[in-house]
């Protein structure tokens, strides 16, 4: 990217569109991708930039991309622009909802683990049970606490670790319906 516009404070981050300026059209894109223009993947900063801004905006309102590009290259473009941007971030909205799902599933196959080791470590505590001897209870609250620690994991997936992955698909499935502008350098 050539230049970046960056919003200065909250207030200019919610209004107007989210601004990006590009140098020429193939700024925009993967130059590695021998797709047409339509199909191709967005430049990886592009994207980053785009996408981070989009994450920043809380509204439900409908977002704005406005791209300017400074060589003035852009007729009879547009609409190959504007597809392939619409395009990257459907394909990045199914991405980041598919890392959701394995997050998810990951965190339902770990509680079920963690309560299977709590479970195991509290029995087996139990069984060695409370003595005066020092080492045993070392040991006895050793496993107790071994048995909690198994529920970190499981609990750090499913209370946090979550959270920004939602948010990025959401920001994603907003700029999938974007609406793409064009502004005259």
């Amino acid at each position: 990217m050539q230049q970046r516009l960056f919003p200065r404070n909250r207030e200019q981050l919610s209004e107007g569109p989210i601004q990006l300026r590009v140098a020429s059209v193939e700024h925009l894109f993967n130059r590695m991708d021998p797709s047409p223009l339509h199909e191709r993947a967005l430049d990886e900063e592009v994207a980053d930039w785009i996408e981070e801004w989009a994450e920043d905006l809380d509204s439900d309102e409908p977002m704005e991309v406005e791209i300017s590009i400074a060589d003035g290259r852009v007729e009879r473009l547009e609409q190959a622009i504007a597809n392939g941007i619409l395009s990257h971030f459907e394909y990045r909205e199914w991405q980041t909802d598919r890392q959701l799902r394995k997050l998810l599933r990951e965190g339902r196959i770990s509680l079920v683990i963690g309560i299977a080791a709590l479970a195991g470590f509290n029995a087996v505590s139990r069984v060695i049970g409370s003595s005066d001897n020092p080492a045993i209870q070392v040991i006895h609250e050793g496993l107790i606490v071994l048995g909690w620690v198994s529920m970190w994991k499981p609990l750090e997936i499913l209370l946090y670790d979550w959270w920004p992955i939602r948010h990025a698909r959401r920001a994603c499935a907003r700029l999938a319906d974007a609406t793409i502008t064009f502004a005259v350098v």
